[in-house]
C-alpha cells in the first residue's frame, strides 16, 4: 500500500479495513536476505534507535488522512480490535505487531524460473 492510497480512501468514502501484519522488516527482502544472503541484512529492518515505539507510526499515519486506527501488541487483544474496526463505519487500519519468524512460501529463488521453486 501507499500512502497516498490512504487519502484517497478518505476522500471517496471508501470504506475498507486493513489489517498490517507488521514484523519490523521488508519482509520478503528479509526472506531472500536469511535464504541466500546468509541473514546479512541491508537496511531491511524497520526500527529507529531514536523512537522507543515501533517505526513508523503507522495508526499515526492514517490519523493524519483521518481514518482511525488501533495498534495491537498481545494476541489477547486481537478479538477486541478486530470488533472494534468492523463495528467502525469507514475505513480502519489494525497494526498487528508481529515476530520476524516465517518465511512466505512457496518463491522463486534469484535467477531461477518457476520451475526451481521453493516449497519448504
Amino acid at each position: 500500500m501507499n500512502i497516498q492510497e490512504l487519502g484517497t480512501i478518505h476522500n471517496e468514502d471508501i470504506d475498507v479495513k486493513m489489517i498490517i501484519l507488521n514484523n519490523q522488516h521488508l519482509g520478503m527482502v528479509a526472506q531472500w536476505e536469511d535464504r541466500f544472503y546468509g541473514s546479512r541484512r541491508g537496511n531491511t529492518v524497520l526500527k529507529n534507535k531514536k523512537v522507543a515505539r515501533p517505526y513508523p507510526d503507522f495508526v499515526g499515519i492514517a490519523k493524519g488522512y483521518e481514518i482511525p486506527g488501533i495498534e495491537v501488541y498481545e494476541r489477547s487483544e486481537l478479538e477486541a480490535a478486530i470488533k472494534t474496526m468492523l463495528e467502525t463505519p469507514g475505513p480502519f487500519i489494525l497494526d498487528c505487531h508481529t515476530s520476524y519468524q516465517d518465511h512466505v512460501l512457496p518463491m522463486i529463488p534469484p535467477g531461477k524460473s518457476y520451475k526451481g521453486i521453493i516449497t519448504e
